[in-house]
């Protein structure tokens, strides 16, 4: 599994190099996904898919399963939730991201918590309530990559340390 998430991590790399360095290679790209890229990616920035597999690869070589597992269902449920109530409800802006989209991600990431029996409660509780933090702060980097990093070191210290 991890050679399959590697070979697509460095394939969709890959690709990503190609289209900021080849013309008509951008301008296919581009036409291809157009309305699910962001501007930033538009521009050159690597996608949210790509950080993605980064972060999913990541998470799988430095931490245990449990917590791998975890730490990408709340980058993939809590972060989504986050987004998408934060841009259709958010009033109570935090930068780009919102109160509402907080509380919302995080409300979907406890109860993914309350329902992982692979983690003590309070383990995947300080995760849950970490990877929200990590989507709300204005951190220069992918929610992709930091929600299941900074969530995973989290959980993973809690879990050593016990």
């Amino acid at each position: 599994m991890v050679i399959l998430l590697t070979v697509f991590t460095c394939l969709f790399l890959f690709v990503e190099i190609l289209r900021n360095k080849i013309g008509w290679i951008k301008s296919l790209f581009n036409s291809l996904f157009n309305s699910m890229l962001r501007g930033h990616e538009l521009d050159g920035k690597l996608t949210g898919a790509t950080w993605v597999l980064i972060g999913a690869l990541t998470s799988i070589m430095l931490f245990s399963k449990p917590v791998a597992i975890i730490a990408l269902i709340f980058m993939s449920l809590g972060d989504t939730t986050a987004g998408l109530i934060g841009q259709n409800f958010g009033k109570h802006k935090v930068g780009n991201k919102s109160w509402e989209g907080f509380f919302s991600g995080l409300t979907v990431c406890i109860i993914v918590a309350i329902n992982f029996p692979l983690l003590p409660l309070t383990v995947s509780l300080a995760g849950a309530l970490t990877a929200m933090i990590m989507e709300l702060v204005p951190i220069p980097l992918d929610d992709n990559f930091k929600i299941p990093l900074g969530s995973g070191a989290i959980m993973m210290m809690l879990t050593t340390s016990a």
